[in-house]
């Protein structure tokens, strides 16, 4: 009985301890962005003062200046546009990369899921110059299409080893039963195996968008043309000429950084379930 007790109490202990730990790497990681958001309603000199407290006069044309002196319309646009095209190119690459490596047996199968994590461990700065001069000579330099090509090729390899690996616990039998009744390899794709992993393609899309919504050093090397920078780029180029006035940096931050934050907020329980999805579930 004593056992009994004191191993409660042991676990409720180990209990207490995980949430306050994190409660407080909640904080820790909450407390900058809640200041960065409470700092672009501050003016310039109250930023400059005391960088750290409540506004004392709420000021919301910063949002409203920054906006329009940054050509963040435009950015939102070039980021939006990019990021759906390159989801939509890497979901159906992946899908259909991923279902002939985890379902179709053909001779180079092995070979090809070793080419995907050869390119995980290679950096991307790594091959930054020689894809440069060959743009260059395709005449793609300072397009959408350059930045649209890359983050496709650089998105591939690790979301195919995820979904890869998703697919690979969906029992065969699924698709062997559908083959029985009339379904095509394809068919069965559609679906059987595309409904199951549903929230794993949303994860994958999640993980495309904030990528190619943060990215900066590709997006620098290929886009010169002011009209067809994205957002990151015009980020760092607003910082640059308007470095004097923190006010409008904090909510050019704000500007920048919203729709992750919308998204993760809106979408968290979905990504965490196609993260940690590991068996189909019937």
């Amino acid at each position: 009985m004593s056992n009994g007790i004191r191993k409660r109490k042991g676990y409720q202990i180990s209990f207490i301890i995980k949430r306050i730990f994190l409660l407080l790497m909640a904080i820790f990681a909450a407390v900058p962005l809640i200041q960065v958001f409470l700092n672009s309603f501050r003016t310039d000199r109250e930023c400059k003062i005391m960088p750290l407290g409540l506004p004392q006069k709420w000021v919301f044309n910063n949002y409203k200046d920054t906006w329009l002196i940054g050509g963040y319309g435009q950015a939102y646009f070039n980021s939006f546009l990019t990021a759906f095209i390159v989801i939509i190119a890497v979901l159906v690459v992946v899908g259909l990369g991923a279902y002939a490596i985890s379902k179709l047996n053909f001779r180079l199968k092995g070979f090809f899921t070793a080419y995907f994590f050869v390119a995980i461990s290679l950096p991307g700065f790594l091959y930054i110059v020689p894809d440069y001069f060959v743009m260059n000579k395709m005449g793609l330099v300072d397009t959408r299409w350059s930045l649209i090509i890359v983050y496709t090729a650089m998105q591939i390899p690790f979301n195919m080893l995820l979904l890869r690996t998703f697919l690979a616990g969906i029992p065969r039998e699924l698709e062997e039963a559908a083959k029985i009744d009339g379904c095509s390899e394809l068919d069965s794709l559609l679906k059987i195996t595309l409904p199951i992993a549903r929230s794993m393609f949303l994860t994958i899309a999640i993980l495309v968008f904030v990528s190619v919504w943060n990215e900066f050093l590709w997006s620098n090397t290929f886009i010169t043309t002011e009209s067809l920078k994205l957002v990151a780029t015009r980020f760092v180029k607003f910082t640059g000429e308007y470095g004097s006035n923190m006010a409008r940096i904090y909510t050019a931050s704000v500007i920048t950084i919203a729709p992750v934050i919308a998204l993760y907020l809106f979408l968290s329980r979905k990504f965490i379930e196609g993260m940690t999805s590991g068996s189909v579930k019937g």
